[in-house]
């Protein structure tokens, strides 16, 4: 393993070890990573319960 290898091989894991710290903050302190539309989200009752999401959709209507 030569110099140059060493050194792409360290900034990869640095890049890689900085994102998996950010994906776990974000998600320790709430914040999501989708669109803002449940409707199409094929994990949307991972997210938010049903209750929530109802009282979201009348917010939006109350709004228009």
């Amino acid at each position: 393993m030569n110099l140059s290898t060493l050194l792409v091989l360290c900034v990869l894991i640095l890049i890689i070890s900085f994102s998996v710290r950010t994906i776990i903050k974000d998600k320790k302190s709430g914040k999501s990573s989708c669109g803002g539309d449940c409707g199409a989200c094929g994990s949307h009752s991972l997210c938010h319960d049903s209750k929530s999401l109802f009282e979201e959709y009348r917010k939006q209507e109350l709004h228009r």
